[in-house]
């Protein structure tokens, strides 16, 4: 026989005897959501969902984490960027998460979700359905498709009623639910809101919440499922398994608004000596110009050469690219066309100064003082510039 059809009839043959082997879980299972709190990786920056399965009769000791992938994967760094890398489904016992965890100095609570024992069957089945290699891999969304939003879909799934989680609308977009976690990290806010588009600051539904594991914690708290008429809660119990240990806190000196108010300091005063010596520092915009393409050329990258539905229709490309390519465009053509192509440049960085403050995407004022950075250029240029600058 061909050794490619015996590996997968081995294969369909294993699968098979996984399903057959799935022991039927006793009265004294149950299943529980763990809840992480925030790490200080920026991977573990927003928290973690994972879900056990447990039963002492049986033996069973299941926890079952969709938020692992694998390192190893070719061409790793470059999938994650495009949002290409395929996210999987691990399992471990509960005993080695909480080691991790606690190492980690990470908190953890269970809430013990209220089940009948066909509703602990069904998710049971579900869950290690989903760990068959064909099934466990899957393609991450950071708003829609990740570690949390996969296991509220097996407990919908599993129940046999309606779940209403009952959670007030706060009309906040998915931006604003993320943005607390990251006011002790102004370097990673900065970060996160330049590569953020528009479609970021969308108006969440409430169950849309949840992407966000703290707020699929709250909504569990306050569930109800609805079998046959009779309400009851969907979480009947929460305990907590390790409390967090990790401080954070927020110091300005590592604000990236007070490191560019600097900037915007030293090159105000670098452009008020060129004005007294007459000397053009043409270095200076060079190197300016060229960060703003690059930073303008990625951002568009992220938003039409990715999956990443979240750094789609970004506003931040207005205020990096087009002023700063013209810049470095007009180099190429005599004085005046230059010195009328940079004016350009100016009006444009002094309308995105002042539109950024009323467009519908978040901005920060990190974001102002470099845009009046280059419009400060821009203006010095077309002013003072002989000639033969």
């Amino acid at each position: 026989m061909n050794f490619k059809y015996l590996l997968i009839a081995i294969l369909l043959l294993s699968t098979t005897l996984v399903k057959a082997e799935l022991p039927t879980l006793s009265e004294r299972s149950k299943v529980v959501l763990f809840t992480c709190s925030p790490g200080d990786e920026l991977y573990a920056g927003f928290g973690h969902s994972a879900i056990w399965v447990s039963d002492q009769s049986t033996g069973v000791d299941r926890l079952y984490n969709y938020g692992t992938f694998d390192f190893s994967t070719p061409n790793f760094y470059w999938k994650f960027l495009r949002g290409k890398l395929d996210y999987m489904l691990n399992v471990t016992s509960v005993r080695r998460f909480i080691t991790e965890y606690k190492y980690r100095k990470i908190g953890v609570v269970g809430q013990t979700i209220e089940l009948n024992q066909n509703e602990k069957q069904k998710i049971f089945s579900l869950l290690e359905e989903n760990l068959l290699p064909e099934n466990r891999f899957y393609k991450y969304d950071f708003y829609y498709d990740n570690c949390a939003t996969r296991i509220r879909d097996i407990v919908i799934e599993s129940v046999d009623g309606t779940i209403d989680f009952n959670a007030p609308d706060q009309s906040i977009s998915f931006r604003q639910i993320l943005l607390p976690y990251l006011e002790t990290t102004p370097w990673t806010k900065f970060g996160i809101n330049i590569v953020l588009g528009l479609t970021s600051d969308k108006i969440a539904s409430p169950n849309e919440y949840q992407y966000m594991p703290d707020y699929m914690h709250q909504q569990f708290a306050s569930a109800t499922v609805s079998r046959n008429g009779i309400e009851s809660k969907l979480v009947n119990s929460e305990t907590v398994y390790l409390k967090s240990k990790l401080i954070f806190k927020y110091n300005l000196l590592t604000d990236p608004a007070l490191l560019f108010g600097i900037l915007f300091l030293v090159v105000g005063l670098i452009t008020a000596y060129e004005f007294k010596t007459k000397k053009y520092q043409k270095w200076l915009d060079l190197v300016l110009n060229s960060i703003g393409v690059l930073a303008g050329l990625f951002l568009f990258f992220m938003w039409v050469g990715t999956d990443h539905s979240a750094t789609n229709q970004n506003l931040n490309i207005l205020w990096l690219f087009p002023a700063q390519a013209l810049y470095l465009i007009a180099l190429f053509f005599k004085y005046k066309t230059r010195k009328k192509l940079i004016q350009t440049s100016f009006v444009i960085m002094v309308l995105v100064s002042f539109a950024m403050h009323l467009w519908p995407q978040t901005t920060e004022l990190s974001f102002l003082l470099l845009s009046l950075l280059f419009a400060l250029r821009y203006l010095f240029y077309s002013r003072i510039v002989s000639k033969n600058g």
